[in-house]
Parts: structure tokens; C-alpha cells; sequence
């Protein structure tokens, strides 16, 4: 049994993605007992202040797969197989740091020795689910690589989505950000009332409206350009959409090697831009009328997060993760997966009305200031302290 002391909290996860907000929040609610990170220290602490005692670094295993990443490309086997495995190292390191504390807040590959520790000692287990499940995604990107006739090169490793799932069936709770993520673990097994739904933040300090008056109509789309994103739908949305009303359309994100024969074909089309400084985007936001994310499968895209942030409207799919956010006709428009016809129609339908893009866009930027990372934390925190 789980005792009626106080929670004391650690966080659990081998590299960044949020876990510095999530630890600064635990942390201002009185909560956290400790950070265990591999991610290296110079960079864990540049975003939020965290008491530095509170952190045990790790060597900065995961450094290794991403400079791999830099040189070869994500596509390489052999940072690939770091990417799957080194999670499972970090996770063994970490279950032998878990002797005082009650509560446990794990990522996703990367906890399932520490979640049988965890219960052995009598505490709870939580797994931050950043993205769909992993059976779900590998199942929808193999279809939607066979239709396009290409290879699906890189699927996650059956030994992940079984540790997954087993992380799923064995911890007290999933922590989702998206009705879509819980949906995904639903649908394979895992009980809906263990998922949570917490979405994540955004950082206003950084994104905020600048209202500028914009002389074209211009989209954009933030993220890596490939199949899982969808990209190839926005493509042939803007083929529809550039024969009856002038457009500009701004691309920001990395190309995937297989899908160049696509972008190459389509880049007429769009202004494209590899790499923008996260801090600068926000720029690049206001100077933009909507948003458009055509993403077949995501967690949470907090890209549509900061765009809301900055007055934009969102057309995104159902599957984007912004259904946390995004209300279907109040700060933009939900289309289904895959449907190049209906993204053209919406845009084009709020080129041609002014008033509702204008309408669409006060409520975005409201809408944004309800997902602020402190509120995050106290969502967190209130259901931890429910436990």
C-alpha cells in the first residue's frame, strides 16, 4: 500500500524534452524529491532554475546517438539502435537511485525496471506518454509508407512497443497530452481510467502576438518534413489552394532523406527554411496568417501551442495532438488525417472571410493563455496530492 506522507517526487528521464518544466513545477508545488537525467548538465539547467542538489547527472550517454544523428542523419542504423537501446541502460542506472522517494514520474522506454522498483518500495508509478502508443503509430506509418511505395526504414523495434506496453499495464497512471495519445493506448489494451489528461505548456514570454498588419496571405508549418508529419497532404493542399487565391506558404523543418523526391517536386510551392533558433520563431509566427499542421500522428505538437500563442489560427488533424487546444471552428479548424481537400477548403473558406481568420485569431491567442506551464504544474501537482 502506498502510504498518507507526503509525495516526494522523482523525475526519471534519460534527456530533456520537458522534463525541466515538469521538475520546476514539482518543484515550486513543494513536491520534488529529485531529477535523474542523462542530458548534460550545461544544457538541463539553461531553462528553468532548478535546485541544483536536486539533480543527479548521469554521464551524457544519449550525447553519443546525437552526434551520429549530426554527422550521418537520423536514418544511420547505428544512432538508431542507440536511440532504442540506450533508454534501457539509463532506466537500469536509474532504478538504483529511486530509496527515497514515494512517487514516481518516468518517460516512456526508459522506466520499466524503475516502475517494478517503484512498486516494490509501495509508491506509485507514472509514465509521461510524450506520443502516441508505439503499436498504434507503427501499424498507421507502415500503411502510409506502403501507399506512398516507399520503405518504411525505421519502425520502432518490437522489444520497445512490448516494454512500453508493459510499462503501461504495470504503472499506477499514464500521463497524456492529447485525447488522441489516450485513445492510442486504449485501443491496445490499456484501460482508459489509468490515462490522464494533462496537456503541456508554452512559454509566453517567448511567444506573443505582435498583430502585425500583413500585406499576403501566408501559411506556415513548423517541423521535420517527412511522412509522419503529413507534409505530403499540406503539398497537395497547396497545389488546390494557389490556383484560386494567392498564397505564401512558409516551411520550417528538416527534410527526411526519403521523402526529398516529394519535397523537390513540391518546393515551388513554399519558402523553406531547415533550421530557425526556437527562440526566434515567434518572428516568423506573426509574420504568418494561420497555421496549418497536417501531421498524421502526434503527441501534443507544442508548435501549435506558440503559433495559438501568437494570434494564430490552427488547421491541424485530429490526430495532431491539438485537440487538447484547438475547439473545431472557435481557434481554427480540425480536419481528418490525409485529407488534402479539406485543408484547402478551410483555408481558402477564412481567405475569402476576413472577419472570422480575424475572430479565429483573438481566440487563439486566449485560448493559448490556458496552457502555460504553470498551469501545467498545478494540474500535476493536484493529482499527484489526490493520489
Amino acid at each position: 500500500m502506498y502510504n498518507q506522507k507526503k509525495p516526494r517526487v522523482t523525475v526519471s528521464c534519460g534527456t530533456k524534452f520537458h522534463s525541466d518544466y515538469t521538475s520546476f513545477q514539482l518543484q515550486q508545488h513543494g513536491l520534488l524529491q529529485q531529477v535523474i537525467t542523462a542530458h548534460p548538465k550545461r544544457r538541463y539547467l539553461n531553462r528553468v532554475n532548478l535546485i541544483k542538489k536536486s539533480v543527479t547527472f548521469f554521464p551524457p550517454i544519449f550525447a553519443l546517438s546525437y552526434i551520429l544523428n549530426r554527422i550521418f542523419g537520423s536514418s544511420n542504423k547505428l544512432s538508431k539502435w542507440l536511440d532504442f537501446n540506450l533508454p534501457v541502460l539509463f532506466d537500469w542506472f536509474a532504478a538504483k537511485k529511486l530509496k527515497n522517494t514515494n512517487v514516481l514520474l518516468t518517460w516512456a522506454w526508459s522506466g520499466l525496471s524503475s516502475i517494478k522498483q517503484i512498486r516494490k518500495q509501495g509508491g506509485i508509478a507514472l509514465v509521461e506518454e510524450c506520443g502516441s502508443c508505439n503499436k498504434f503509430q507503427n501499424e498507421l506509418l507502415e500503411e502510409e509508407y506502403q501507399h506512398l511505395g516507399l520503405k518504411f526504414e525505421t519502425p520502432t523495434p518490437n522489444f520497445i512497443i512490448e516494454r512500453q506496453l508493459e510499462e503501461a499495464k504495470i504503472a499506477d497512471y499514464l500521463l497524456c497530452p492529447s485525447q488522441h495519445v489516450i485513445n492510442s493506448f486504449v485501443t491496445n489494451g490499456i484501460e482508459k481510467e489509468k490515462c490522464i489528461l494533462i496537456p503541456y505548456g508554452v512559454n509566453l514570454g517567448i511567444f506573443k502576438p505582435e498583430w502585425l498588419k500583413k500585406e499576403e496571405f501566408t501559411l506556415i508549418c513548423v517541423g521535420t518534413v517527412g511522412v509522419r508529419k503529413g507534409y505530403l497532404y499540406l503539398f497537395r493542399a497547396l497545389e488546390i489552394i494557389s490556383k484560386k487565391i494567392p498564397v505564401k506558404c512558409i516551411i520550417i523543418g528538416r527534410t527526411e532523406n526519403q521523402f526529398q523526391p516529394y519535397f523537390d517536386k513540391h518546393k515551388h510551392l513554399f519558402t523553406h527554411y531547415e533550421h530557425i533558433a526556437h527562440h526566434e520563431l515567434g518572428k516568423y509566427y506573426n509574420q504568418a496568417s494561420l497555421f496549418v499542421f497536417p501531421s498524421l500522428d502526434e503527441g501534443m505538437a507544442l508548435v501549435q501551442l506558440e503559433a495559438m500563442a501568437c494570434g494564430l489560427p490552427i488547421i491541424c488533424t485530429t490526430n495532431s495532438g491539438g485537440d487538447s487546444a484547438v475547439t473545431d471552428g472557435i481557434e481554427g479548424c480540425v480536419v481528418p488525417i490525409r485529407n488534402a481537400e479539406a485543408i484547402a477548403e478551410k483555408v481558402i473558406s477564412l481567405y475569402k472571410n476576413p472577419e472570422l481568420l480575424k475572430e479565429m485569431s483573438s481566440n487563439a491567442h486566449l485560448k493559448a493563455q490556458e496552457f502555460t506551464w504553470d498551469k501545467y504544474g498545478e494540474k500535476l501537482a493536484t493529482f499527484i496530492k489526490s493520489l
